[in-house]
């Protein structure tokens, strides 16, 4: 239902966050964001991925700019598309840190204020989710009001009003059908293994399966732009690709690795943003925000900590453009309640940089994956492949059921296949920290060299100081208030 202008000034605290006007252009322009579900790094084609094929985002890449640096806030749904449309780290947003939460209305967000300014606003798939948005007191999605599809938003625009369309794609977000990236013609002989998880068949054929799923998403937001370009807008609309987190396979979604906070992020707008370009720049999805804002003269308001892209959207420059930008903070609360201490969740922060990954593990005596469940009992009946592949196996739960994981856990006492397992579930010191220049898939933590003292120092310092400035509770003492904070069952407002 969609709500009156006077309801939405009311229950999303515009007025009390006062954005003012800064200067509207002529043209305010529409915009278009293309959100992929669990879509990680480096899955493009453009990205040299030796398989998949996105030449949807690719043309998107090559009429604009290609961000190679792009991290999410959280590598958890809920808490990332939050920090996404509040333009704030997710630990500032109280309940707003977890999945399955709310976001409560005191935070505002860019939907709510273009559409008060005039702009047609909604979104269809998975908008703000999974949560509950009605204990924070909204009225409806943080995304926009739901439209069965893009035609229905569209037919439903009213007349020279500039839009603002969230797609919330389902792919490549698990279950897959088993063997359909084969049965498509995927050769999932090519694909790449990342050294993390074992060279098997089972885990190539599975990843081929997550690849078809990503041209799934890059097909249907083709069909976007085919109906943009036929209404002549396509120049004057910003179109943004990108995947809330990384994929979902162990060592990756839900955690802080690279392969879990690592995302595309391609930007175009033609008739503001020189094209084919590639920026080296850390940027944070929580950027966007802003970014959506100034682009349509509306100065973003004082909640909004992140910093707007258009400086570099129109710099025509590439590789490195902001200095400033050489590095960027991510962290964990909780992603499912799966450690039996009521819900708790396994709280981490980390600052990347190009030559360094640190993290900082608040409660390293919790399991970082959920608890085992059992599977470490070597004398119980041992899990089945099918049972550790199915939905609903609960051991080890803030890794995605999938045959990735079944293998992973079902052989995990094989040589080789030990050490993965033990970094995708194993308990984690207090401080990692990983040497990208040597190990870029961050396998081998050099936190407690000697050689890497003034590293950890230093970084641990700069993290630590940064937190506090954004007034996170971990860097206070106060975490635990995370970990009180209701998971709402109903999960209405999409899968996780």
């Amino acid at each position: 239902m969609m709500s009156t202008r006077r309801d939405l000034l009311r229950c999303t605290a515009v007025i009390a966050a006062a954005p003012a006007i800064a200067r509207r252009p002529e043209r305010r322009p529409n915009i278009l964001f293309a959100l992929a579900d669990d879509w990680g790094w480096p899955f493009a084609s453009i990205a040299g991925d030796p398989v998949v094929k996105t030449p949807v985002f690719d043309r998107v890449a090559r009429r604009g700019v290609r961000f190679t640096n792009a991290f999410v806030s959280s590598p958890s749904c809920t808490p990332s598309r939050a920090a996404m449309l509040t333009g704030q780290w997710h630990w500032r947003l109280g309940e707003g840190a977890n999945l399955g939460g709310t976001l409560p209305v005191q935070f505002p967000v860019y939907p709510d204020i273009l559409e008060a300014e005039g702009y047609h606003v909604g979104f269809t798939g998975k908008g703000w989710a999974p949560g509950d948005e009605a204990p924070g007191g909204r009225k409806r999605n943080p995304a926009g009001s739901r439209y069965q599809d893009f035609t229905a938003f569209l037919s439903a625009r009213p007349k020279r009003a500039p839009f603002c369309f969230w797609f919330g794609s389902g792919n490549p977000h698990r279950p897959y059908g088993r063997d359909s990236g084969a049965a498509a013609g995927l050769r999932w002989q090519n694909v790449r293994v990342p050294p993390y998880l074992p060279d098997h068949e089972i885990v190539r054929r599975d990843i081929a399966d997550y690849l078809l799923e990503v041209q799934r998403f890059d097909r249907e937001t083709g069909e976007l732009l085919a109906m943009i370009e036929r209404t002549g807008e396509l120049d004057n609309t910003i179109v943004v690709m990108a995947g809330d987190n990384g994929w979902p396979f162990p060592r990756a979604k839900a955690t802080i690795y690279d392969p879990g906070t690592h995302v595309p992020l391609a930007v175009s707008w033609p008739s503001r943003v020189s094209g084919g370009r590639e920026v080296k720049d850390f940027v944070s999805l929580a950027d966007l925000a802003p970014t959506f804002l100034e682009a349509a003269g509306i100065r973003p308001p004082s909640q909004m900590t992140a910093r707007g892209l258009l400086p570099i959207l129109t710099s025509k420059r590439a590789g490195k453009v902001d200095p400033q930008r050489s590095h960027v903070l991510t962290g964990m609360e909780r992603h499912v309640p799966c450690r039996g201490e009521a819900l708790g969740g396994y709280p981490m922060r980390a600052i990347r940089t190009r030559e360094f990954l640190y993290i900082r593990n608040f409660e390293p005596r919790r399991w970082p994956a959920g608890d085992p469940n059992g599977l470490e009992d070597r004398g119980a009946r041992p899990f089945s492949f099918d049972e550790l592949a199915g939905q609903t196996f609960k051991a080890l739960a803030d890794i995605d059921a999938g045959p990735t994981k079944a293998y992973l856990v079902t052989h995990r006492s094989d040589p080789g296949v030990e050490r993965l397992y033990a970094l995708a579930a194993g308990k984690r010191p207090e401080r990692e920290l990983y040497d990208l220049r040597e190990d870029p898939f961050q396998m081998s933590n050099v936190a407690a060299k000697a050689s890497y003292t003034e590293v950890v120092k230093r970084l641990d310092a700069q993290l630590m100081a940064e937190l506090k400035a954004s007034g996170d509770p971990r860097a206070y003492g106060r975490g635990e208030e995370f970990d009180r904070y209701v998971w709402y069952q109903g999960l209405r407002t999409g899968k996780k």
